[in-house]
């Protein structure tokens, strides 16, 4: 992996502590994460969120979409390849990390 920067985001202490809940239940860590959202931002070429002043939309639509597209299924995409694709990242990250921290 190339050279890393530290990047300082402000942030409400609770929402941190509480999407570190969910995390640490899924495996992943903070700075993990945050290097997959950018990632998909990069691979993507947008901003992996739905935003809406739509009141229609605004109600939970990203959970309106996984569920369709886990009904409709998404071609093409194999779910244990990703599964590995995104701990590969997370280890990655958390390398970097750790070596970024003994130096």
């Amino acid at each position: 992996m190339a050279k890393t920067i530290n990047m300082c985001v402000r942030v409400d202490p609770e929402l941190k502590a509480q999407a570190e809940v969910i995390l640490e239940q899924l495996g992943m860590n903070m700075n993990g994460t945050i290097n997959m959202f950018l990632n998909q931002i990069v691979r993507e070429k947008r901003v992996p969120l739905n935003l809406s002043l739509n009141n229609e939309q605004s109600v939970l639509p990203d959970i309106a979409i996984s569920k369709q597209e886990r009904e409709s299924g998404i071609e093409g995409i194999d779910a244990r390849k990703l599964l590995e694709e995104m701990k590969k990242i997370v280890s990655d990250a958390e390398a970097q990390d750790k070596k970024t921290k003994r130096k």
